[in-house]
């Protein structure tokens, strides 16, 4: 018998990049053990398409970016909108905006109507995107995610909701990947083999300019056996090799 798979939601992932001497870091968030998925689990910012995001004729991601966006926003404060002149918000206006985050969470606020009436827009064009993920057909909860990278924008650092996400720090692509095999964090596959992907680049410029150059595949990971044992194959960019994978963990 065959089941009919769950569709796959849309949504989106934002990984914040910031360069140091010692090399860049990218700012990684704990989602709160109670949460329905990925309880527990060490995530970029991000979450599912609301219908006010939509696409324009220039870009069919649009809406994506601009989930990417507001979600950031809610959950580690970290706002991608700038003035009609082009400049980034002041300290000032961070302040203020605020305690309006809290309203946007809660569901009192939205989001195009907080940035209207602060006179600022989405700035979509600082997003690139990198990555494109579908979950496996056999998962009772599927997602079709795409995933950006952007440079954190100045003056702003991130302080994380304390709801959904308990806790948010700095740290390496490469540390997220030891986490995940240490044991000391629980990691998703896609979040693993995209922090193994940024880890092979230098600074947040660099992963930046090579993902324009170079768009990435649809990633659409699969389950096999071998020797009786269940793994996880995950295509990389372009088909040009496999990861297998331990399946015990979720994508």
């Amino acid at each position: 018998m065959t089941t009919t798979p769950v569709p796959a939601r849309p949504s989106a992932s934002l990984v914040i990049g910031r360069d140091r001497a010692a090399g860049w870091e990218i700012l990684m968030a704990l989602r709160n053990q109670a949460t329905a998925f990925a309880g527990g689990a060490l995530v970029f910012p991000g979450g599912a398409l609301e219908p006010a995001d939509g696409a324009t004729p220039d870009d069919p991601l649009h809406g994506y970016r601009m989930a990417a966006i507001r979600e950031t926003f809610e959950e580690v404060g970290i706002l991608y909108a700038k003035t009609p002149d082009g400049d980034w918000p002041t300290p000032a206006l961070l302040a203020e905006l605020a305690p309006e985050r809290e309203r946007l969470v809660q569901g009192d606020l939205d989001f195009g109507v907080l940035l209207a009436h602060h006179g600022l827009r989405l700035a979509v064009e600082e997003l690139t995107y990198f990555a494109h993920w579908i979950t496996p057909p056999e998962r009772p909860k599927r997602f079709d995610t795409r995933f950006f990278l952007a440079a954190l924008p100045p003056g702003q650092d991130g302080v994380h909701d304390g709801s959904e996400l308990v806790d948010s720090f700095w740290t390496t692509p490469a540390q997220v990947v030891a986490q995940g095999e240490s044991g000391e964090h629980r990691v998703m596959r896609a979040t693993e083999v995209n922090c193994r992907r940024l880890a092979t680049y230098a600074n947040c410029g660099e992963a930046m300019a090579d993902f324009q150059r170079h768009p990435e595949s649809v990633v659409t990971p699969s389950y096999i056996q071998i020797d009786g044992v269940r793994y996880l194959s995950v295509p990389t960019r372009g088909n040009e090799g496999t990861l297998v994978l331990p399946a015990k963990i979720p994508v």
